[in-house]
């Protein structure tokens, strides 16, 4: 009998050993899945079911736990962007997974390591600024660091400026909330274009860009009405040159017709002016 109890022992020990592993082993890579259907949450934080494809989630995503947190994090971005984000209806959500191997950080220049760059592409239906239930896509792109999602939009250090064919290769953006934005153009000929997200802008228009030393400089438009959300200026002068190569820039703020928008700047395009003016 008391054979007969250490082998059942034995054998019980030996039949949690192996469920363990097996356990273990459900949450590695063999469960991401790279097409089908699987269920997020919508904007009322009820369950959906989705069409779901990716590109890259096999080869790089290392655990079930790192690709459950991909797809709420694409879901989390996208529901966020929306005017109305409890009407969120999620449809499709495609992805894209590659190797970063060639980024350096804006800070100290040395290249960031072990990185991927996440792309998604997501389908929807939601209500639209004036309440009409409309399809949608949103496309957004985030990063994966060392294993974990991670904030480095800001730090990526981006491409010189350079002009080429009369139009500079990027332009200097900012945006708050969820639909507040500013986007900066230079033209080589000296010339500003200036897009935002207030929808009609009146000849006079304020832009104040203000600088890291709290310095503020002041343009104003000479176009007339629209309803484009486009404002022109003038190029900097002298004194307004100067203080730009010195400092760089805060944050940006339009105003035009009693209704305004302001950004902060992104730490990796802060000295926007400072490479814009030496070209």
């Amino acid at each position: 009998m008391t054979k007969l109890n250490a082998i059942s022992i034995f054998l019980l020990s030996s039949i949690l050993i192996l469920s363990s592993c097996s356990s273990d082993n459900s949450s590695k890579i063999d469960e991401i899945l790279e097409s089908g259907k699987l269920e997020v949450n919508n904007g009322k934080g009820e369950r959906d079911t989705i069409e779901f494809e990716c590109f890259g989630c096999k080869e790089n995503l290392t655990s079930k736990e790192l690709f459950d947190k991909v797809i709420n994090q694409s879901n989390l971005l996208t529901k966020n962007s929306l005017n109305y984000p409890l009407s969120f209806n999620p449809i499709k959500l495609d992805l894209t997974i590659m190797e970063e191997d060639s980024i350096f950080s804006f800070t100290n220049n040395k290249k960031l390591e072990n990185v991927l760059r996440v792309a998604a592409d997501y389908k929807y239906i939601a209500k639209n600024g004036y309440g009409n239930e409309l399809e949608g896509e949103d496309f957004n792109t985030f990063y994966i660091k060392n294993g974990k999602i991670t904030n480095l939009e800001s730090e990526i250090k981006l491409d010189a400026l350079k002009f080429k064919d009369g139009y500079i290769n990027r332009s200097l953006i900012g945006t708050a909330r969820k639909s507040d934005f500013i986007e900066f153009t230079p033209l080589s000929d000296k010339s500003i274009i200036l897009k935002s997200s207030l929808t009609c802008v009146d000849e006079g228009t304020i832009l104040i860009i203000k600088l890291e030393n709290n310095d503020a400089i002041k343009l104003e438009s000479w176009n007339d009405f629209n309803c484009e959300g486009k404002s022109y200026f003038d190029w900097f002068n002298k004194d307004q040159i100067d203080k730009l190569k010195k400092e760089k820039i805060k944050s940006l703020y339009i105003y035009s017709d009693g209704k305004s928008v302001g950004v902060n700047i992104p730490k990796n395009q802060s000295d926007y002016f400072q490479q814009l003016l030496n070209l």
